[in-house]
C-alpha cells in the first residue's frame, strides 16, 4: 500500500486484525464479540445501567443497545428492573459470564502473544504509551468537533 499518512487506515486494519484474531480463539467458546464491554460489566455487575455501560465505552445509545443484546441473547448478561427508576435497567453478568472471563483473559493473552511477537517489552510499553497518548488528545477533542457539526 501507498503510505499517504493515512493513519486511521492503519489503525483500522491493526483493529480488525486483532480483533478478528481474538475472535477466532474465542468463538469454542460461544462468543465471537464485545470482549471490552464483558470485561467491563464484569468488573461493575449489577452497578451499572445501558447508559452508564454506553458512557463508560464512549458509545451511542444505538451500539450499546446491541452489545447489552448479544450478550444477552449468549445468557452472559441479564437485566434487571431498577427499583427506582422503571426507566432503566441494571446489567448484571451471569454465572457464565463469569466462568468465561478466564478464558477471555487468555484469549486477549494468547492475541497479544501472537501479535506482538515481534516487539520488545520496550516496544510494547512505547505503542501502549503512544496510543494513551492519542486517546487523550482524542478525548480532548472530541467535543470540540460535535460542537462543529451542531
Amino acid at each position: 500500500m501507498i503510505n499517504h499518512n493515512i493513519y486511521g487506515y492503519e489503525m483500522n486494519r491493526i483493529s480488525e486484525v486483532y480483533l478478528s484474531t481474538l475472535s477466532s480463539i474465542m468463538k469454542p467458546f460461544g462468543i465471537e464479540r464485545y470482549f471490552a464491554p464483558l470485561l467491563y460489566l464484569c468488573e461493575n455487575s449489577g452497578k451499572v445501567t445501558q447508559k452508564d455501560l454506553a458512557g463508560a465505552l464512549k458509545r451511542d445509545k444505538v451500539s450499546t443497545m446491541r452489545m447489552v443484546d448479544y450478550l444477552s441473547k449468549k445468557g452472559l448478561l441479564i437485566r434487571i428492573q431498577d427499583c427506582n427508576d422503571r426507566r432503566c435497567q441494571i446489567l448484571e453478568v451471569t454465572d457464565k459470564a463469569l466462568e468465561l472471563l478466564p478464558k477471555i483473559k487468555e484469549g486477549l493473552q494468547q492475541t497479544n502473544d501472537l501479535l506482538f511477537r515481534d516487539f520488545t517489552e520496550k516496544e510494547k510499553v512505547s505503542f501502549k504509551k503512544s496510543m494513551d497518548k492519542l486517546l487523550i488528545t482524542i478525548n480532548s477533542i472530541v467535543p470540540q468537533i460535535r460542537e462543529v457539526e451542531l
